[in-house]
């Protein structure tokens, strides 16, 4: 499993430029720092458990935060480290899994970012191991913010037009799991998050349906994308519809 993985973010992902490619990825970034800015306290210390090639670290490091920057994959890793070298601005950078985060003291962290390891975590287990590490290092009354893929939109975004893949539709929709990949939904994450010390602060769509809008929003002028995005983030919490985004993120404080 770690060795596709691996794979996956090195040859089939472009994990660096997801969030920057057009207007349409732009959604999931600009939404998840709006929330960061209103949740994060000034010269926070931070710990990106699962931080891709960093675009969340540098950006949290360059507000003036203490940033801590770690990833699975080795390759992701190299990238953060290149742009450390050219921008040296983050506290720490690490090859590591939210697994096992034993590096790090209890309450050593105000803020842990686990954006991206329950995209992967395949078990009940271990999605709860990787949730209770990160409290471990949070300290009390700190905001750990936990990324998810919401299933029903991803049988929407993986439908084929003429619907002959139903059945793989039907069969992610039961167990979650679709190759490395792996779907809840916004109930089951609070859920899962109602296992542990955690007072829930929000809980929002980060993209909402731009896979299916995604030609609209990027053929729309910049003013336009604007009035959009701020329309939409007067919905990104709308219970009615918070499934139907591709990402979730939920934010909570430990108690």
């Amino acid at each position: 499993m770690l060795q596709d993985l691996i794979k996956y973010y090195e040859k089939d992902c472009d994990e660096e430029n997801r969030l920057q490619k057009d207007n349409a990825h732009k959604i999931e970034f600009l939404t998840s720092v709006k929330y960061f800015e209103q949740y994060f306290t000034p010269n926070s210390k931070i710990l990106d458990a699962c931080a891709g090639t960093g675009i969340y670290s540098f950006f949290l490091a360059e507000k003036g935060h203490s940033v801590t920057s770690g990833d699975i994959v080795p390759y992701n890793v190299s990238i953060i480290l290149d742009k450390q070298r050219k921008n040296p601005i983050l506290s720490n950078v690490y090859t590591g899994d939210v697994l096992d985060l034993s590096r790090f003291e209890p309450n050593s962290f105000d803020v842990v970012l686990c954006m991206g390891a329950l995209y992967h975590l395949q078990t009940i287990e271990q999605r709860d191991k990787a949730i209770s590490e990160c409290l471990r290092v949070l300290k009390t009354g700190g905001i750990i913010v936990v990324a998810y893929i919401n299933k029903k939109a991803t049988a929407l975004d993986i439908l084929n037009h003429n619907l002959s893949n139903m059945d793989e539709i039907l069969e992610y929709h039961s167990s979650g799991i679709i190759s490395q990949f792996y779907g809840t939904t916004p109930e089951e994450i609070e859920l899962s998050m109602n296992k542990f010390t955690i007072d829930k602060l929000s809980n929002i769509g980060s993209d909402g349906l731009w896979f299916l809008l995604k030609d609209k929003i990027n053929n729309a002028s910049e003013n336009n994308f604007h009035k959009w995005l701020k329309y939409y983030w007067t919905l990104c919490e709308d219970e009615n519809t918070l499934g139907y985004s591709l990402h979730g993120l939920f934010f909570g404080k430990k108690t």
